[in-house]
């Protein structure tokens, strides 16, 4: 008998208002958190505090993990609201069931629910056991039909002619049509209440004001939702979406038209938001005003279909206020509010997406004469922890593929981790591809990177008292949070892998995650058990080979991923400590034709360096050195110097001294000379 699916974690029902009237209660003492909070967001970011109600915004106090354990900080909360039959629909996709509170719901759950398991049975097979790709395709399909099918309605010209209101509803999907009434009476708000419960709070993203990085999503592992859903009307046709929440509330407070944010900015739209998102005709998508939030607009356009959505991209001219002195367009909503940008010239202002095969000059014209104006900003995502190889590549950008290769136990695998772990850290989804070392024996060497210490290995052997053991417990728990929070993901594959599973498990992360750059580690490896051959002769590798790459530069430029792998192709066998070339790379010269970037990690045994052999970007090609830290289980591009502890060497008579160096042997002597330099 399968194991029932528990219900995501939820946020107490009334956490909401209580956030809220800590924030708005706060106005007596001048000298509170509270108080500073609802400054910043009056004074710093503009918003009244009417919307600021409205959209439930609040502060309370949260804890966060640091070296010394956790630390308090006051942040300010934004809530996820939703619906208790959106919520439902959310479980029943997970296999999971949500159930009605009758008092809140005024006894009508029962039909709410009744109405998601009638939908439910016109499935060929349980949503629960299909994948959430699946699911979206099987949702679009419903709705080509029903669009199908009322467009056939009206040019029969049948006696019974569906109205506007009953063709959007079937638009909408089965889960929430209404039932639309003959005379095409809006529906009330009570009528809404009763048939699709209350709103409740279904996660609550907080971020703190005193450092930005600090930030969370509470409970964890809830599930995801869109901050301002709730102040969408239920019939509009048209949203705005936002990289950030305060350009949420910047938007409706210009204009009054609904506009909500993304849970993780412009990297991510997960699987449970797309769905809501589906029974709009035009989405409005205003992304930050540079290199990833152009990028991002565009990807989340494909994957919401590019016939309904408009990017909005200020060029800097129509809407700015006479008085503004620059001339550059703003970064994002928000700026555009507090410099007093007309917001719906900017909104008016919204293109479609180009077609992905066919572009002129004046498709790109404002990105490229931005992108003069700004490189910084088109260098891709640095590695900060290695600024010199960052300044060698320019970073890691959208599109590219990247070979690397080197010496076997050189250190890739170390390399790579201290790389993923400086994107994860910035934002940036990470999925890893471990084929040569088990996924528990990965982390375990991530987790040492991302601490930058020793971990507390055996510490439960260890002859230490209670009161140590428990620090360093509650230590390796508080970084494990940490760690947990990164967002990075892991194949389940190793060893022999077929190929085209791969991608399809790239795919659907790229597709369902959202992730950014994949690491496939190693080649040789992955495609160690395929072969055309009986015994799997050097031309079918090579073939094989051949072709998986071309899948991956493939699937790198379709999926505009960051550099889709850095793939690792073992070199071939060489003199040990001899200089690998671009030649030295495993099989055919494919591998390297169709990388962005070539990069060998040069050991002759006395020294390690980094040699980039190919640069797509800026032809900038050169070498830095590597310098490992055992600590740390990290590299540095320089040498790690410690200083030998202050030793008092032991005085002899000047008898016995002369005495041992005549009896001893030469070797033992030297070794004594060693151990205790003069």
């Amino acid at each position: 008998m399968d194991k029932a699916v528990e219900c995501l974690p939820m946020p107490p029902k009334k956490v909401v208002s209580l956030h809220s009237t800590r924030l708005f209660d706060s106005t007596s003492d001048e000298s509170s958190q509270e108080y500073a909070a609802l400054e910043y967001l009056v004074e710093t970011r503009g918003l009244s505090k009417s919307v600021l109600r409205k959209y439930g915004v609040g502060c309370c106090t949260y804890k966060f993990p640091s070296k010394e354990g956790y630390v308090g900080s006051m942040c300010v909360t934004f809530p996820w609201l939703m619906r208790e039959a959106e919520v439902m629909e959310q479980e029943e996709l997970r296999g999971a069931a949500y159930h009605w509170s009758a008092d809140e719901s005024n006894g009508t759950n029962k039909d709410g629910e009744e109405r998601v398991k009638e939908s439910a049975k016109i499935k060929q097979k349980k949503l629960s056991e299909m994948s959430a790709l699946d699911r979206h395709l099987l949702r679009q399909q419903r709705k080509d039909k029903a669009r199908a099918e009322a467009s056939e309605d009206v040019e029969s010209n049948k006696e019974h002619v569906l109205s506007r209101s009953t063709v959007d509803a079937m638009l909408k999907g089965a889960e929430f049509a209404t039932n639309a009434q003959s005379n095409d009476e809006p529906a009330t708000a009570e009528d809404i209440n009763s048939r699709y419960g209350p709103y409740i709070p279904r996660r609550i993203k907080v971020r703190s004001i005193e450092k930005k990085s600090w930030q969370r999503l509470d409970p964890p592992g809830g599930g995801f939702g869109l901050f301002g859903w709730h102040t969408v009307p239920h019939d509009a046709t048209q949203i705005i979406i936002t990289e950030g929440e305060f350009d949420a509330m910047a938007v409706y407070q210009a204009t009054g038209r609904p506009a909500v944010s993304l849970p993780n900015g412009c990297r991510s739209l997960p699987m449970e938001v797309l769905v809501l998102l589906e029974r709009f005709d035009t989405v409005y998508l205003w992304m930050d005003n540079d290199g990833p939030g152009r990028e991002g607009a565009e990807m989340f356009a494909r994957k919401m279909g590019v016939e309904r959505c408009l990017l909005v991209q200020p060029g800097g001219l129509r809407g700015r206020p006479m008085n503004l002195a620059t001339t550059s367009p703003p970064k994002d909503a928000n700026e555009a509010l507090l410099q007093g940008w007309d917001i719906e010239e900017l909104l008016a202002e919204s293109s479609e997406l180009p077609h992905e095969r066919i572009l002129k000059f004046s498709d790109l014209r404002d990105q490229v004469l931005h992108e003069i104006i700004h490189p910084e900003r088109y260098r891709g995502s640095p590695i900060p922890s290695l600024p010199g190889f960052t300044s060698l590549i320019k970073g890691f950008r959208r599109g590219e593929m990247t070979v690397l290769t080197g010496p076997t136990g050189s250190g890739k695998t170390t390399f790579l981790g201290q790389a993923s772990l400086d994107l994860a850290e910035q934002g940036i989804n990470v999925l890893w591809g471990s084929f040569e070392i088990k996924n528990t024996r990965l982390m375990h060497k991530l987790l040492q990177q991302y601490t930058k210490d020793v971990l507390p290995v055996g510490v439960a052997e260890r002859d230490m008292s209670i009161e140590e053991k428990q620090k360093a417990i509650t230590s390796l728990a508080a970084l494990a949070d940490k760690f947990e929070s990164l967002p990075m993901y892991f194949m389940k594959f190793h060893g022999g892998s077929d190929v085209d599973d791969v991608l399809d498990a790239m795919e659907y992360a790229a597709y369902v995650h959202d992730v950014e750059h994949i690491i496939l580690d190693n080649m040789q490896f992955m495609i160690s058990r395929q072969g055309s051959g009986p015994k799997g002769s050097s031309h079918d590798k090579f073939e094989m080979q051949d072709i998986a790459i071309e899948k991956f530069r493939k699937f790198a430029t379709e999926y505009n991923l960051f550099s889709l792998v850095t793939l690792v192709v073992h070199p071939r066998k060489e003199d040990e400590g001899a200089k690998l070339g671009i030649s030295s790379f495993y099989g055919s010269a494919k591998a390297t034709q169709e990388a962005d970037t070539v990069i060998i990690l040069q050991n002759d045994g006395n020294r390690k360096f980094l040699d980039v052999k190919k640069n797509r970007f800026d032809g900038t090609i050169g070498h830095v050195p590597l310098h490992f830290q055992r600590k740390s289980g990290r590299y540095s591009e320089t040498p790690e110097f410690v200083t030998a502890p202050s030793t008092k060497i032991p005085t002899m008579p000047t008898a016995n001294l002369k005495k041992a160096k005549a009896s001893a042997p030469l070797s033992i002597y030297q070794s004594i000379r060693d151990q205790h330099p003069v």
